[in-house]
């Protein structure tokens, strides 16, 4: 039987690639509110640090690393 108090996230650390604009970045965090999950993207645009939030629909990675979080 599944554990209801878990959910299946990303891994920090995976790189990933923005739908829009096809911009590099790295999954930094996670927040998860209600049943909505966003991550954190944060990439260099012309030597700046930048972080962006997004669904994770808004955004691609090579190799999907997800991990449980939650209590058991």
């Amino acid at each position: 039987m599944a554990n209801k108090n878990s959910i299946e996230v990303i891994k920090c650390g995976v790189k990933a690639t923005t739908k829009i604009s096809q911009i590099e970045a790295i999954v930094t965090a996670i927040s998860i509110r209600f049943n909505r999950t966003s991550y954190e993207l944060s990439y260099f645009n012309n030597g700046e640090y930048k972080t962006v939030w997004l669904d994770e629909s808004e955004f691609t990675v090579e190799k999907i690393e997800k991990t449980k979080i939650g209590f058991n």
